[in-house]
């Protein structure tokens, strides 16, 4: 009734009189009740028996006469809802651009797309901002279009990224756009989200290098401009960044700073503005780290804070990122089942939203899951599934880590020389693509040496970093190629202060010297790297470290 006692601009009383006629005779509408305004005002609510109606009537009006009606009634919305207009931004984005207001439309098009993310109707939402961005060239150039397409490009970004994947080119080409409208425009609060969003992009796509730079210039913003929660998020940024090229105890730095300044209460909506909560990420991100500096248990109840959390706001980006971390801290403690439980609940989130980045990787590790509980081949195909859709998003971030699994599961399968091969192009892409202090690096040389030792021993013969004897004496130039490999791996882990990588490699190479006969060597080795662990005993690497250190007393 709103609409079509402003688009006849006629008495209420007259319109609403000849629309109960027609309800009442059932002719063309039906009576909907009643609808009370923001105002508190109520007016009646009338519908078209049928679209058939509805759309014969529009079709015969001439198209000067749909302009103004169009434009009459987006006026009148506007008027009526006032500083709530903003609930009906989709409606009156149709009417105003409908009724040849661009720039309205656009004003509202951007509104509608922040309601659809609100909603996690991350699809809707990238649909209302492009077409924002295609009304937007219809407006002339100049300040004031600069301004409303930097809003449109972050209000993209953020529902393309969930979607699409962070390292996909369109979410790239949107935040750099909007950083460069940054630039033009001036230091703003929207050149964080600009910058997190770039920042992201590169990081997901492991350039990281770049990605770098860019929390290094996000943390130097938080010394000049006086907008809350710059330093939280840099410092995070910064972490992720050094986490991806294995400085663990920076890392872990960076990520307890973060923790120190987040605030709850006012980062609650941030997930609105960079994709995900921050309180979510960091405990992920330091859970992680955790682990690999040897502190398993500390990092497995920082998970549960951060599940916790991420359940509590039901942000689908933040409770697919939580659910696929927990599941990769479980899979990183050799937890099958609590691993494959949380990949599952990963996917069904993310299947759900079209969460395509999560999913892949969830997938990937319930592979792993599934491997490790004796579903080889269907494990395997899930993995070979979970890294196709990973390369289709354009990410490159943890894929060598990802093909050493595979090349894990393979061995397992007697498969060995595929299983190297899977190797070698996880070795190779990690130097290419900058990971040469990848986390995972360590791992990577160490599963290498097993299945060295696997190809040259008898066919269908494992052995796995957790115990077996091989069933014949593997040739002596692999036995030497292995050692190399896991003396590689001790070293990375040293390095970087990755104390569980070190113990994985320390029973392989412990391994290796009891079965040559040096079990002197093989005890002090692992004596001295299970000696430094002060907490994780429960866990299967540490209780394996001890059997091992038994068997060789």
């Amino acid at each position: 009734m709103l609409a079509v006692v402003a688009g006849l601009q006629e008495d209420r009383a007259t319109v609403e009189a000849r629309c109960e006629g027609l309800a009442y005779r059932r002719q063309f509408i039906r009576d909907c009740g009643v609808q009370e305004l923001p105002n508190g005002e109520a007016v009646a609510r009338y519908g078209f028996i049928h679209a058939l109606y509805q759309n014969a009537l529009y079709e015969r009006m001439p198209a000067s006469r749909r302009i103004q009606l169009h434009r009459r009634i987006a006026e009148r919305g506007e008027e009526v809802y006032g500083e709530r207009a903003g609930e009906i931004a989709a409606e009156l984005a149709m009417h105003f651009e409908q009724g040849a207001d661009h720039k309205r439309a656009i004003k509202y098009l951007q509104q509608a797309a922040g309601n659809g993310i609100r909603r996690f109707a991350y699809q809707e939402a990238v649909g209302l901002a492009r077409r924002g961005l295609e009304l937007l060239e219809r407006l002339p150039d100049g300040a004031e279009r600069a301004g409303q397409e930097l809003c449109l490009q972050l209000t993209l970004g953020v529902p393309l990224a969930a979607t699409e994947g962070y390292a996909a080119v369109e979410v790239g080409s949107a935040f750099l756009r909007a950083r460069q409208l940054c630039r033009q425009i001036g230091d703003t609060p929207d050149v964080t989200e600009a910058l997190w969003g770039l920042w992201a992009f590169h990081t997901v796509r492991a350039e990281f290098g770049t990605a770098r730079e860019i929390a290094e210039e996000f943390l130097g913003l938080g010394e000049r401009l006086p907008y809350a929660g710059i330093a939280m998020r840099g410092h995070l940024m910064m972490g992720v960044t050094v986490l991806h090229q294995g400085e663990f105890p920076l890392a872990l730095e960076h990520f307890e700073k973060a923790l120190s300044v987040y605030d709850p209460k006012l980062h609650r909506d941030d997930a609105l503005l960079y994709g995900q909560n921050p309180g979510v990420a960091i405990r992920c991100h330091a859970a992680w780290t955790l682990w690999f500096l040897g502190r398993p248990d500390e990092a497995l109840g920082l998970i549960r804070e951060a599940l916790m959390l991420a359940r509590e706001l039901s942000e689908p980006h933040g409770l697919a990122h939580s659910l696929y971390f927990a599941a990769s801290l479980h899979h990183l403690r050799r937890e099958e089942r609590p691993a494959q439980e949380h990949a599952e609940a990963a996917i069904a989130v993310s299947s759900e939203h079209g969460l395509a980045l999560y999913e892949a990787m969830a997938t990937i590790t319930r592979g792993w899951s599934l491997a490790e509980q004796g579903w080889d081949e269907e494990g395997v195909e899930q993995m070979r599934r979970g890294l196709a859709a990973h390369q289709a998003t354009g990410a490159g971030v943890a894929r060598p880590h990802f093909l050493a699994l595979l090349g894990e599961a393979s061995g397992r399968n007697g498969q060995a020389e595929d299983g190297l091969r899977l190797l070698d192009e996880a070795l190779e892409l990690a130097d290419r693509n900058g990971e040469r202090r990848s986390p995972h690096q360590a791992e990577l040389y160490r599963i290498k040496g097993e299945l060295l030792l696997m190809q040259a021993t008898a066919p269908g013969f494992w052995r796995a970093a957790t115990g077996g004897k091989p069933a014949v004496k593997a040739e002596p130039s692999a036995v030497a190629q292995a050692e190399a490999c896991f003396n590689q791996s001790i070293k990375i882990a040293q390095q970087q202060m990755a104390k569980s990588w070190e113990l994985r490699a320390g029973m392989s190479l412990a391994r290796l010297y009891r079965d040559q006969g040096k079990r002197k060597e093989a005890r002090d080795l692992l004596a001295q790297i299970y000696d430094s662990f002060t907490e994780g005993f429960d866990t299967a690497d540490l209780r394996e470290a001890k059997a091992l250190l038994n068997d060789l007393s």
